[in-house]
């Protein structure tokens, strides 16, 4: 009786004849000259899909082969690419990640018994489409706000005595003081907000509602709330209710209110306030209170703990070290 094997020479089936009824697979290599995993006719491998048909360059895909009589030692190769070593094999497939190179536009996955170096021959080859990744144009999000110190607190070599920015013994100190630039001290007429400090109303919407910054974008809401619970406490969820609850009321139109971050927060203070009580606007927020704000930044040391910002001084500390009481002003 005779048995009919299938090799791969290059790009052509070949087929060769050996004698026997029961030959082993080493006595197929033998007959075939080295190749120890020779399709039998009847079992001949093949590959019926790879998925999926897509992919980005330089980002791993995981693609699927599925076939019949597929070897175990069957690997994917992609055209301008790199593949890792094959998962979950079996006679009817596999998964592999690969990564796509070169050029947008068509790469050929090719199938083979084994690596080129292991001499593996061909099983079955798939076009995919490679398409190159998606540019997220850069924004910026929220832009840095001036600290309010304005043309007349500059300082002087041995004082610490306040002075005019534009003073000798001024400039002699360092003629970059934060007096001496910025809309602090070039828009510092008021009109809508403190030393450059910009802000206006939203629609027509009263200033206990909320504020727009424009100079960061944020919205912020003009009213302060008190938190109930202690330092310590998990304040956390009390705070984000609070956010829940607003969005549901849809505050000035919006449903997007959140903790503001600690950054967020601060960008609020004015330094060089001359308010007895407040480093903050109160023209423009009226609701302010005397105590400390919560952020949504945790503090490191502490997890547990966020970080505060109070609007007397500017201070900005961790919430166990509040001795008053703690508020929330949500943004937007």
């Amino acid at each position: 009786m005779q048995k009919v094997i299938q090799i791969k020479a290059d790009s052509a089936w070949q087929y060769g004849k050996c004698l026997g009824s029961a030959l082993t697979l080493s006595a197929l290599a033998a007959c075939f000259g080295g190749e120890g995993s020779l399709p039998v006719a009847g079992m001949t491998p093949a590959v019926t899909s790879v998925t999926p048909a897509k992919a980005i360059l330089g980002e791993a895909t995981t693609f699927t082969v599925t076939g019949l009589n597929l070897p175990l030692t069957a690997t994917l190769s992609i055209a301008d690419g790199t593949c890792l070593t094959p998962t979950n094999q079996s006679a009817t497939g596999f998964t592999v990640v690969c990564t796509a190179g070169g050029l947008a536009g068509n790469l050929v996955l090719t199938v083979r018994s084994d690596t080129v170096a292991n001499s593996g021959w061909w099983v079955g080859a798939q076009t995919i489409t490679a398409t190159a990744p998606e540019v997220t144009p850069l924004t910026v999000v929220n832009l840095l706000v001036d600290s309010g110190v304005n043309a007349g607190q500059c300082y002087a070599a041995g004082s610490d005595v306040l002075v005019s920015c534009i003073s000798p013994t001024a400039i002699a100190l360092n003629d970059k003081q934060d007096g001496m630039t910025g809309r602090d001290v070039t828009s510092a007429d008021g009109s809508d907000g403190q030393a450059g400090l910009s802000y206006s109303t939203v629609a027509a919407f009263a200033k206990t509602d909320c504020v727009k910054d424009n100079t960061t974008g944020l919205i912020w809401q003009g009213k302060s709330t008190a938190l109930t619970a202690l330092p310590g406490d998990p304040r956390n969820q009390e705070a984000r209710g609070l956010a829940s609850t607003l969005n549901a009321t849809g505050l000035c139109g919006f449903t997007d209110w959140r903790l503001p971050s600690r950054g967020e927060l601060q960008s609020l203070v004015n330094y060089g306030s001359l308010d007895l009580y407040f480093s903050i606007d109160t023209n423009w927020f009226p609701d302010t209170k005397i105590g400390a704000y919560y952020s949504a930044t945790q503090y490191a040391p502490n997890l547990r703990s966020v970080w505060l910002v109070d609007f007397i001084k500017g201070n900005v500390a961790p919430d166990g070290s509040a001795s008053g009481g703690v508020y929330v002003r949500l943004v937007r």
